[in-house]
């Protein structure tokens, strides 16, 4: 009997690419491909790729030199690259990594179960592909208890820095109905948190319904039985509606958490990065969001060393960040890409000066986020536990302040037990560090003479 041919799937760069790279996966398993995660034995390897920002083109070149090295010594007959990198700079794929079998672009992914095939002299008669099948089966390659709900492709805003449109093109929706049969799908297997992306998720919609219909999305996913977290990343700030507030408020099942990237606080500043809204404007919308949920967590990114930033306009950055007090925040160094306006706009500002600029923001919100989390002590958190920490003997949790990845943990001092991952308890938070919370089991009986213990009330898949 013929060997199963046997690929492998590296997703680099965001979330938005992953969900891609999980569909390819469906894709090859569709077509009677052997899936593995161990490269040294694949056949193929394909390589969803990041091209956002040039530290982000010279990792992703690193890491395709790394695997062209796979085929050189004989152990992959074929290596494909897809994805943004692709995309943005197919010429320069090629002449940094010829190893390179076959680049496709963003829209193309159908595509490479074919492509494997003619590499690997596999028999595809019919090549099958998923398709907008708004349940195609995506294999899932997050830890089973969350899952990415991609809503929207592509970007209709027009910011000076970002390669995004030129690379995914204007915004397409994807429709309620097919996202909500996806999501129970998702959480049919197992899935007990949703996360909701696209490049803009606010303006989700409005190409396939001539207005936002984030709100009545985000109402109609809250309501799936079995979903514990429904959280919601890539909010525009001056497209957060009073109405998606409400909505949020309104379903327990909402996360009390969002990502708001405000990219920075000045109008000048602003206006010259495409962007809309101001300090002002920004103050009241946090005001809001805190009026409704009074614990949520904020989350923004900012970008320091845009053309034109002036020690005036930074140190009314640091006065936001300082009087906003998010919980959660990171911040980028401008990358000057070529193909926006931006990286023609004079004033650059002196790469040593946008570093201490980066420094001193984390420096700020440091101690920002250090208060923040001090208001949790003493409080007891319900949390999912992701896995066992053998050499600080601890487990690293979430609760619904946390997005995977992103953002610190909760640190659960506790005795091990393999079956508590994937699980959600309740825990007391007894520390708080700048970025992580330390706590202990809300209910714990030890046994005599042993290290194994019970627990109670919330303890469930």
């Amino acid at each position: 009997m013929k060997k199963p041919v046997k690929c492998a799937v590296v997703s680099l760069g965001c979330p938005k690419n992953l969900v891609d790279s999980e569909g390819m996966l469906g894709w090859l398993a569709q077509n009677g491909f052997a899936l593995t995660t161990d490269l040294e034995r694949a056949d193929v390897i394909v390589v969803n790729t990041c091209g956002f920002l040039k530290a982000a083109v010279d990792e992703n070149l690193q890491e395709l030199k790394r695997l062209a090295k796979l085929k050189k010594q004989g152990k992959c007959k074929g290596l494909i690259a897809v994805g943004c990198l692709v995309s943005r700079f197919p010429e320069l794929v090629k002449q940094v990594v010829p190893e390179v079998d076959a680049c496709l672009g963003v829209g193309e992914y159908h595509r490479v179960p074919e492509l494997a095939a003619q590499l690997t002299g596999f028999p595809l008669s019919v090549p099958k592909s998923l398709g907008e099948s708004p349940c195609a089966p995506r294999i899932i390659s997050t830890p089973h208890w969350y899952a990415y709900l991609k809503i929207a492709e592509g970007c209709d805003r027009t910011c000076t820095f970002c390669v995004i449109p030129a690379i995914r093109g204007k915004q397409k929706s994807r429709p309620i109905e097919g996202l909500v049969a996806e999501a129970k799908e998702l959480v049919g297997q197992g899935v007990k948190e949703l996360i909701l992306i696209a490049q803009d998720t606010t303006r989700y919609g409005v190409d396939l319904y001539g207005k936002p219909m984030l709100p009545e999305l985000v109402s109609r996913l809250a309501r799936i039985d079995g979903l514990k977290w429904l959280r919601l990343l890539y909010c525009y700030p001056t497209a957060v509606s009073d109405r998606l507030i409400e909505v949020m408020a309104s379903h327990e099942t909402v996360a009390r958490y969002i990502d708001i990237p405000f990219q920075h606080s000045h109008p000048d500043i602003l206006r010259a990065m495409g962007r809309g809204g101001d300090d002002e404007l920004f103050s009241r919308l946090i005001e809001k969001l805190r009026a409704a949920m009074p614990d949520i967590a904020i989350r923004t990114t900012f970008i320091v060393g845009f053309p034109g930033e002036t020690e005036r306009h930074f140190e009314h950055l640091l006065n936001f960040v300082r009087e906003m007090k998010f919980d959660r925040l990171g911040v980028f160094a401008f990358s000057p890409e070529p193909g926006t306006p931006a990286f023609h706009l004079p004033n650059q500002v002196p790469n040593e000066v946008t570093r201490e600029r980066y420094h001193l923001l984390l420096a700020v919100q440091r101690e920002i986020s250090l208060q923040r989390n001090r208001t949790f002590v003493g409080r007891t958190l319900e949390v999912v536990f992701e896995r066992w920490d053998p050499r600080t003997g601890v487990y690293e949790a979430r609760s619904q302040y946390e997005a995977p990845e992103i953002d610190g943990v909760v640190k659960v001092k506790g005795w091990m037990n393999d079956g508590l991952v994937g699980k959600f308890a309740n825990v007391r938070v007894i520390k708080a560090l700048p970025y992580d919370l330390i706590a202990k089991f809300a209910v714990e009986r030890r046994r005599k003479n042993d290290r194994q213990f019970e627990l109670r009330a919330t303890d469930r898949v």
